[in-house]
């Protein structure tokens, strides 16, 4: 090394020596001898908990949520949780204490002279509660009381006001401590894990029940028994098939009965204007058709603002253009069929059962023009082996909760997979390229979904994951500005490949409560970075993830872990991969010892990640191959 590099890297290590220690002092600025903190208004807290999609619907129907407030010593501030189970599930989290350090205070809503209730299966209460201590609370479990389909734990000040609500609504009391030993159960991203083959053989078996919809009897062909295709859907028995000889048709179709519209190399021209074909029945197939001609419309003429509070949504978004509108039907089957559009390609509303399978998807050019390949709202959907180039976003989700969305390949759009207020999904096994957005989205705080086996490559973003409890496992992200970015709480990420992106991960949520592991960060320019909030640690039962460039000089004790942490978020650590005079610093007796205080100390080395037992190899070995050697490929071609 030059004499004028060693002063260059002497000057970076005494920058972050004193970063270090300035840290170090601030961490500690709470006084762990001052009363006991008073509790704060719940909008001033930092939220976890249930999702605000079932805050916003408990709300809508007059629903209380019980409430925890928890101040921690090693954290500025409060960690507002709601749903006491799930305060509870977090407070046993492996490595709370390490990274907010131990609990000062914990209150909970205090349902004591409220005149709590449970009619319907919902929580209601007169007034707003106040607060109590856990430590001071009774607690009901197991009442008839339910939100999101668990039953409700209610905090009570007065034993006498909880054993006269336990009498009226069912459940049992207990205090703190035996909550404590017997928590609850929450939905967990394990639980999604779990739930991954059975989210796909119930897609399975939604695509068995439209299947049988292409074998029905022949009843009319077009220009044969009828001259227009209106003419002969109109002759045709229900539960039949008509058949469209090939050609270019100039109509507009209204399919009104239960029937299949199975074309022969057939081409629907709209003329430019309004969706092309209609479906008003249940138990309807459309296949083997190319659709043009496809109005322009986006949104709905007469949408507004009025109503729910996703009424804009609902209304703009379920009323545009399409190539094939279906909605209040069930079972619909869009098979084999093309679609030239500025607009939609298949758009479906509130109709359960419904399932495109190998629809191809032409829209516009520039994202900003056109709108949605398929946009399904309110009722779960199978979009599966399909193609969708151009227009705004490959596959729209509004409230279409347990949706599948596999094997698709979706180029050139504002985001491939787009998920709104949509929970329970699985998003497995697609390819998206060339994004201006993202390659997988998931907005507005929705809840336990599957981003599994995804290949995200050359777009501006990969995965970005918002809402709770979801699992994130299996993808490929391969040159993107940002590789994931996590949004969500307590989701898992485990098993994905991110390579040669501007920044591999990135940490936004203020409070960490997300499972990282096992995960392969190569080549990336940042391999990770984090928002504001406490020491974020990507390590679960003594393993963590593979970082490129991260180093160790002592040998394998045989558990294939390194023996020094390493930070993507240290000034050294994140050059490791990147310049050899990172990794001489990073050795300084100095430099590793302050990296072991971190690594122990609550709330210490605020924004930052740190990966206690780094991996010495790649976790996904095969993955990450295919995507060296795809690239490789990539490149050799241009």
């Amino acid at each position: 090394m030059s004499d004028g590099a060693t002063r260059r890297w002497q000057v970076v290590a005494g920058v972050c020596v004193l970063l270090l220690i300035t840290t170090a002092i601030s961490a500690f600025a709470v006084d762990l001898g001052a009363a006991r903190p008073d509790p704060v208004p719940f909008e001033d807290t930092v939220k976890l908990g249930v999702t605000e999609e079932i805050e916003q619907a408990a709300e809508h129907r007059g629903a209380s949520i019980p409430r925890v407030e928890v101040f921690y010593s090693q954290y500025r501030y409060v960690v507002g949780y709601a749903g006491v189970a799930q305060a509870v599930s977090a407070l046993d989290e492996p490595g709370r204490e390490q990274q907010f350090g131990y609990p000062l205070a914990v209150y909970a809503s205090d349902y004591a002279g409220r005149s709590p209730g449970c009619a319907n299966g919902t929580l209601t209460a007169a007034t707003n509660p106040d607060w109590v201590s856990v430590t001071d609370a009774q607690f009901v479990v197991g009442s008839r009381a339910t939100l999101a389909g668990e039953s409700v734990v209610v905090p009570f000040s007065s034993g006498d006001d909880a054993a006269a609500f336990a009498d009226a609504c069912g459940g049992r009391v207990v205090n703190w401590d035996e909550l404590r030993r017997n928590p609850p159960p929450v939905p967990s991203a394990a639980g999604v894990k779990s739930q991954v083959d059975d989210r796909r053989a119930r897609a399975d078996r939604q695509v068995a029940a439209v299947d049988p919809l292409l074998d029905r009897e022949e009843s009319v062909v077009v220009g044969r028994d009828a001259p227009t295709i209106e003419a002969a859907v109109a002759a045709a028995p229900p539960n039949t098939t008509v058949v469209v000889p090939s050609g270019t048709y100039a109509e507009h179709v209204t399919v009104d009965k239960p029937l299949t519209l199975r074309g022969e190399n057939a081409t629907l021209d709209g003329g430019g204007e309004g969706t092309v074909i209609d479906v008003r029945a249940d138990d309807v197939a459309v296949t083997g058709v190319t659709i043009r001609g496809v109005g322009n419309a986006t949104r709905a003429e007469n949408a507004s603002g009025s109503g729910d509070w996703d009424a804009p949504i609902q209304q703009g978004y379920g009323g545009g253009d399409a190539g094939i509108d279906a909605r209040n039907v069930s079972g619909l089957y869009v098979h084999d069929v093309t679609i030239h559009t500025p607009a939609n390609g298949v758009l479906v509303r509130r109709a359960p059962g419904a399932v495109v399978d190998d629809l191809r998807v032409y829209g516009s050019e520039e994202w900003l023009d056109g709108f949605m390949g398929v946009i399904a709202m309110n009722d779960a959907v199978v979009v599966q082996n399909s193609y969708v180039e151009g227009g705004r976003d490959g596959v729209y989700l509004h409230r279409a909760h347990g949706t599948v969305v596999r094997n698709n390949t979706f180029l050139d759009h504002r985001f491939g997979v787009h998920l709104m207020y949509t929970s329970d999904t699985l998003v497995a096994d697609n390819v998206a390229r060339g994004q201006e957005g993202s390659g997988v989205v998931v907005m507005t705080r929705p809840t336990a979904n599957a981003i599994v086996g995804n290949d995200v490559r050359h777009a501006n973003g990969g995965i970005f994951v918002g809402g709770a409890q979801s699992y994130v496992a299996e993808n490929v992200v391969v040159d993107t500005d940002r590789g994931m970015v996590a949004y969500a709480t307590q989701t898992t990420y485990e098993h994905n490949v991110l390579y040669e992106n501007e920044v591999g991960f990135a940490a936004s949520t203020v409070v960490p409560s997300n499972r990282v592991v096992a995960n392969d960060f190569v080549d990336n320019d940042r391999h990770a970075t984090a928002g504001p909030g406490p020491l974020r640690i990507y390590t679960e039962d003594g393993r963590g993830n593979y970082w490129d460039g991260a180093y160790d000089m002592a040998p394998d004790g045989g558990d294939g872990t390194l023996s020094r942490p390493y930070s993507p978020t240290d000034e050294l650590d994140r050059r490791l991969h990147r310049t050899d005079a990172a990794v001489t610093l990073s050795a300084a007796p100095t430099i590793r010892g302050l990296r072991a205080f971190r690594g122990t100390t609550p709330g210490f080395r605020k924004a930052s990640i740190i990966d206690l037992a780094p991996l010495r190899r790649p976790a996904n070995p095969e993955r990450l191959a295919q995507a060296r050697n795809e690239t490789d490929t990539e490149r050799r071609a241009a």
